[in-house]
């Protein structure tokens, strides 16, 4: 997810969360794609401290999107509209602990002038080791090496 890669309802969005003070992390590859691992992705995992939280919706509202809470039971949460379908709401990470418990394994980047919280590259390798999917598997050796060279940038 290099610069220009969201669309501008999926940039605004999540510039809108910031506002609204709504606890969240990108996960999953996409946090890995924006600590410079080399790896592809179509979509983004959004893990939000609480997912009934009134906010996301507002923040969804504002920029012409929809908020599905799921606390209906019928469906998991999800976003939709004007922010189309790559936002994933994830409710747990496999292999980790709680939102909470996480939130100090983040960092903070810059995306196209938003700064959002990123699951720190050791925590997705965790999660991926933990869910044991196939595909999850395969992204390992991108995200350890991508975890080598931001070690070698830091030893410069």
């Amino acid at each position: 997810m290099a610069d220009s890669a969201l669309a501008a309802p999926e940039l605004r969005f999540l510039a809108e969360l910031r506002a609204r003070g709504v606890e969240f992390a990108i996960v999953g590859v996409s946090a890995a794609l924006l600590q410079g691992a080399t790896i592809a992705t179509q979509d983004i995992d959004l893990w939000f401290a609480q997912i009934d939280d009134p906010r996301i919706g507002q923040a969804a509202a504002a920029v012409g999107g929809i908020w599905i809470s799921g606390s209906f039971g019928m469906r998991p949460p999800g976003l939709g509209g004007a922010l189309g379908d790559r936002f994933d709401v994830v409710t747990h990470m496999s292999g980790l602990g709680s939102f909470a418990d996480e939130l100090p394994n983040t960092v903070e980047v810059d995306l196209e002038g938003v700064k959002v919280r990123v699951l720190a590259l050791e925590r997705i390798v965790a999660s991926k080791r933990a869910a044991a999917r196939p595909k999850d598997l395969a992204h390992i050796p991108a995200l350890e090496a991508a975890i080598a060279a931001r070690d070698d940038d830091l030893e410069l």
